[in-house]
Parts: C-alpha cells; sequence; structure tokens
C-alpha cells in the first residue's frame, strides 16, 4: 500500500512539473514574481498613484482660481415701494405706490482670485509631498511584509520535500526491520514487545511521509495564494534544499522600511505643527470681476439690444485681507495638540532606531546559532545512523539482540526529528538575512 501510495504521489509531482506553467528555481525567482503578481503589491502601487494624484490637487490652490458666472431672473412681480407723495406733487404725509425695475435680467461674467499670501495652501501642498513619499515607503514596507510571507511558504515546501525524502528512506529501513523482527518472532527469537517496537517504528516513518507530502501540497497552493494564482494554475519549483542554504551572502542590510516611514511620519507631524501656527497668519487675496447685465421687458437674451436695454458692463479688481483675530481658542488647541504628536513620533522613532539595530545583530546571531545547531544536528543523525548500522550488523552477526537493534533505530528516528527541526530554524533564519539585504526602495 505504501509504494502504491509513492507510485501515485511521484506521478502527480511529474505530472504537475511537465505541465508548470510558473518554474521557481530560487526564491528570488518567487520574490519578482509577487512583485508583479501578489493582490497587496499592487494595491500598494495603486495607493501611490492616488498620493500623486492628490498632491497634483493640493497644488492646484496655489494657481489662480477662475470663474465663470451667469444668472436669468423672472420678475413675474416687481417689488412695490412707498415714495413720499410730496415728490410727485401730492399733498404732504402722502405715499405713493411704484414698483421699478424690469421683467427680465441677465447677468454674465468672470470671477478670478489669486491667493498671494496663504500659508495653509503651501503647508497642505508639503503634507501631500510627504504623504506620497510615506505611500512609497509604505510600499517598500508591504514588499517586505510580502516577501516573508512567500518566503515561509517557498521554504517549507523545500523543508517537507526533505522530510518526505528522509521518510521514504526510513520508512525501507523500518520496513525491513519489522520484517526482521517478524520472522524471528515466528521462529521463536523475539517477543512481541520487539515486533510491537518495530511495527511502531516503521508506522511513525509511514505517517511522517504522508504527513510530509501533504504539507508540501498545501505549502504550493498557500504559495499559489500568495502569488495571485488559481488552485488550477501550474507552479513548479525547481530549487533544491542545498542550493538555497548555500545562496545566503554576506553582504550589508539594507535599511528598514518601517524605519523610514518612522522618520516621515515625524517630519510630517513637523509640518502639522507649522501648518497649525500659520493659522493665525493673516491672508491676501487679490480679486478681478468683470461682468455684463442686461435688463428688459421681454424675454430676448439672445438679443443684443432691445428697446432701451443693452448690456451694461461692469469691472472692478480687489485686495482682500483677511486677519484671525479669535476663533474660541481652537486653533491654539489644535497647534498644542500637533506639538504633543509630534514629541510623541521623536520618540518613537528614536525607540525605533535603537530597537532596529538590536533585531538586525539578533538576525545574525540567530543565523549563526541555526547554522551552527544544524551541523551539529546534521552530525548526530548521521552518527546515530551509523550505530544503527552497526548494530544491524552486529545483530546480523548474532552478536547483538534484537532489542539494541530496535532501540538504535528508534533514536535514529528521533535525532531525524531533531534535524528536520533544525533545518526549519535555520531556513526561517535564512530568509530573515535575505529579506534584511533586500533594498525594497528599488
Amino acid at each position: 500500500m505504501l509504494k502504491k501510495w509513492n507510485f501515485v504521489i511521484a506521478l502527480m509531482v511529474v505530472c504537475n512539473l511537465a505541465s508548470a506553467q510558473v518554474v521557481f528555481n530560487s526564491l528570488e525567482d518567487a520574490w519578482r514574481y509577487a512583485d508583479l503578481h501578489n493582490v497587496n503589491i499592487r494595491t500598494a502601487h495603486f495607493e501611490i498613484s492616488k498620493s500623486v494624484y492628490a498632491r497634483k490637487q493640493t497644488a492646484g490652490a496655489l494657481l489662480p482660481q477662475v470663474a465663470a458666472t451667469g444668472s436669468y431672473t423672472d420678475n413675474i412681480n416687481l417689488q412695490t415701494t412707498l415714495i413720499p407723495g410730496e415728490l410727485l406733487g401730492g399733498p404732504p404725509g402722502s405715499y405713493k405706490e411704484l414698483q421699478f425695475g424690469t421683467q427680465y435680467a441677465y447677468a454674465g461674467g468672470i470671477n478670478a482670485q489669486l491667493n498671494l499670501v496663504n500659508l495653509q495652501n503651501w503647508f497642505n501642498l508639503k503634507i501631500a509631498k510627504q504623504t506620497e513619499e510615506i505611500n512609497k515607503d509604505s510600499l517598500a514596507n508591504t514588499r517586505k511584509a510580502i516577501y516573508q510571507q512567500v518566503a515561509t511558504q517557498f521554504y517549507s515546501y523545500l523543508l517537507m520535500e526533505e522530510a518526505a525524502r528522509l521518510a521514504v528512506q526510513t520508512a525501507l529501513i523500518a520496513d525491513s526491520v519489522y520484517q526482521t523482527a517478524e520472522n524471528k518472532f515466528k521462529e521463536g527469537g523475539a517477543n512481541g514487545g520487539d515486533v510491537d517496537l518495530a511495527k511502531l517504528n516503521l508506522e511513525r516513518a509511514q505517517q511522517s511521509q504522508i504527513t510530509a507530502d501533504y504539507q508540501a501540497i498545501i505549502a504550493r497552493n498557500n504559495l499559489k495564494s500568495l502569488l495571485g494564482m488559481s488552485a488550477a494554475d501550474s507552479l513548479g519549483i525547481l530549487a533544491t534544499m542545498n542550493g538555497s542554504l548555500n545562496s545566503v551572502s554576506n553582504g550589508s542590510f539594507s535599511e528598514d522600511p518601517s524605519l523610514r516611514i518612522a522618520l516621515l511620519k515625524t517630519e510630517m507631524n513637523l509640518t502639522q505643527v507649522h501648518a497649525a501656527n500659520g493659522q493665525f497668519a493673516p491672508t491676501l487675496a487679490l480679486v478681478y470681476n468683470a461682468a455684463d447685465q442686461r435688463f428688459d421687458q421681454k424675454f430676448e437674451p439672445l438679443s443684443n439690444f432691445s428697446g432701451t436695454a443693452g448690456w451694461l458692463p461692469s469691472q472692478y479688481w480687489s485686495l482682500q485681507l483677511s486677519v484671525p483675530i479669535f476663533t474660541g481658542g481652537s486653533r491654539l488647541f489644535q497647534s498644542r495638540r500637533n506639538k504633543i504628536a509630534y514629541d510623541e513620533s521623536v520618540m518613537q522613532y528614536e525607540i525605533a532606531q535603537k530597537q532596529s539595530a538590536i533585531n538586525d545583530e539578533n538576525i545574525r546571531l540567530n543565523y549563526q546559532k541555526a547554522a551552527a545547531v544544524l551541523s551539529k544536528s546534521e552530525d548526530v543523525m548521521n552518527l546515530s545512523f551509523d550505530n544503527f548500522s552497526h548494530i544491524s550488523d552486529r545483530y546480523m552477526e548474532g552478536i547483538a539482540p534484537l532489542d539494541d537493534r530496535l532501540n538504535a533505530f528508534k533514536d535514529y528516528i528521533d535525532y531525524q526529528n531533531q534535524y528536520l527541526n533544525s533545518l526549519s530554524d535555520l531556513l526561517v533564519q535564512l530568509y530573515q538575512v535575505k529579506i534584511r539585504q533586500v533594498n525594497f526602495n528599488d
């Protein structure tokens, strides 16, 4: 049954690789694919594009604002005005009811305004530029997070492939040991406990193989999800464990995107402090207006002239000064709030700088530790297998008892699991180092 299962799994892998449309030879290949297809990274690009237009929109406030106006009025009932009768030859104390104006009135013109002094517009533009820069670094931070997730699934797949390889070898040996123990039991040279222990070792090896095979498939599916692929899309991973372990370089660490975001937020908070203080400054605007009006008793809006009513032009320009005097203290409180937010961001940035340096040092140390531990774990596993081989030879010669052989094989399985745990830890530390060497602002 196990051999049939191995054949099915192998056939699935071969068929998958043969029809694969996307093939990764290294973790870097998967990262480059994620840059183009991961939904979070693509969304971050959209946010940058939106911030670019937001900056341009803010810059438009510095340009002259020009508006064309037009109106049409139909005075259905003209307003009545009381005029002293004496002005029209009437008796003193009397009034005449008169209506002034025409039934129809038309107006059209152009109004232009240019803010000569308005600090808020300049500060808003600076904040918009800083927001654009933050969104660019947010993209870098998003790429870093996605790279970590991709690396986790990529190396999980390689780890499960290695675990499956070892499990297959172990299962073959365990099956041989079990057959030997069962034969010995039938011959009366072994007890039932020995057979059960041999069977237990075989079941453990087969269980490890099944788990590794399924976990490899799950890791590949998770990788597809991160890369914007569907379950039906083919994905081939041709990277090897040895090649991946030897792919780390001694390059220096790049700037942490999250640290740069903290710096940019600190700078933007300072700008907001200046903007809040700028609310106390006066504003000065240049205004120009040109208009034409027309009054008529007939509805002839397209006529240049009708009766005695022609188009009456008017023009003016003015300087409009506004000086804030009292607004209930809201501007003062806003300024103080922004100052507190700035002081807080400065503190957080300084702490982030120190923490980032410590984290980088720990990443290096953890990688060195994991590499050293893996080397020892591999040595112990190999020595354990050698010990099992020696005891097996002594058993075949009739020198060592079956118990020694079974216990040595059990120890080998335990040390093999320790090796896989050490390998898993090294792979995690490996991609942490590789990620810190990537310049995400490129």
